[in-house]
């Protein structure tokens, strides 16, 4: 569990880092240029309009990837023109294959080498890199009581990693097919849904993978360019697992419609879907609203698992 939850929190602090610089670049540009500024809004508004349309079921306007090919071009050519290279206001990736994510392959996900690396490195220090229950090991927390509360940290994370364990087993037999896993980062978030993910594939059951940002960036992609990403596996697997939600770029409302539609499109037909993040349920409201919460943590049908404690990466130094 070591070693493969340390290189997952690696790559989500990766991920963080990135969109920092990302919006630094942009911070500095726009300031400075505000024609570059202007037609970058053009083409977000471009994006914003074209998923509202495929959300909407309403036809697109067939010079959509032309128009924005061109603003594209415009931007190169302004960034240019301003001595910047013209890939400067591009998403920043240290990997360029699996965008920092860590896993590669359509329909199939698969780790990237940049992830196969990481985790040989690590584990020459930390052992076995797989993730999955048999390998989990709560005594890596802290035996100390949680703030304000009797239980310590240890025994609290066993009782989740059982819920867990329970909802793997369970998904599809059981009421409960939706989950969240809520907490600050270094809890262990990304590698309980990795084991879910694995327990739930030995089951026979399609189960996808994928961080927020990669389902918003596939459905844009798709839209505007067809045939390029496996989007309808995201509606039509049998279960759906969502990496750091809330860490995905908020785009007019349309994110928002965008998470929404794959939900309840997902809840129409008893498809689950597991769920993590960093934001706690306050939070969560006010950027995904009431509705999609109240659908998602519908007691009838879902699990809710707050984390609390101390950052495992701080756990494990200490």
């Amino acid at each position: 569990m070591d070693s493969w939850n340390a290189v997952m929190e690696e790559y989500r602090e990766q991920r963080e880092k990135n969109a920092r610089e990302e919006s630094r670049r942009k911070h500095e540009v726009f300031s400075a240029h505000p024609d570059i500024a202007a037609l970058c809004d053009k083409r977000m508004q471009l994006v914003t309009d074209g998923i509202r349309g495929m959300l909407t079921g309403n036809a697109s306007d067939p010079d959509i990837p032309a128009i924005m090919q061109q603003y594209n071009q415009d931007i190169r050519k302004k960034l240019a023109s301003y001595g910047y290279p013209e890939e400067y206001l591009e998403p920043v990736y240290r990997c360029g294959i699996c965008r920092d994510t860590g896993f590669v392959g359509e329909p199939v996900r698969e780790r990237c080498a940049c992830l196969r690396k990481a985790l040989a490195e690590k584990c020459g220090q930390n052992g076995s890199e797989e993730a999955g229950f048999e390998y989990s090991n709560p005594d890596i927390f802290p035996d100390t009581p949680l703030p304000g509360q009797s239980v310590t940290q240890r025994k609290y994370m066993n009782l989740v990693i059982g819920k867990c364990r329970e909802y793997a087993e369970q998904y599809r037999s059981g009421p409960v097919r939706n989950l969240l896993l809520h907490g600050e980062s270094g809890l262990g978030k990304t590698y309980l849904l990795q084991c879910i993910a694995k327990r739930v594939r030995e089951r026979g059951i399609d189960a996808v993978y994928v961080t927020a940002y990669q389902l918003l960036d596939d459905l844009r992609t798709e839209y505007f360019r067809p045939g390029t990403r496996d989007t309808g596996r995201y509606f039509d697997c049998g279960l759906l697992l969502i990496d750091d939600l809330g860490m995905e770029p908020l785009f007019d409302n349309i994110t928002v419609e965008v998470v929404f539609n794959v939900f309840n499109e997902r809840n129409s037909r008893n498809l689950g879907t597991a769920i993590s993040t960093n934001l706690n349920r306050i939070q969560l409201k006010e950027r995904y609203t009431e509705r999609f919460i109240s659908r998602l943590l519908d007691r009838r049908n879902a699990l809710d698992l707050p984390l609390y404690g101390q950052d495992l990466r701080l756990a494990v130094r200490n």
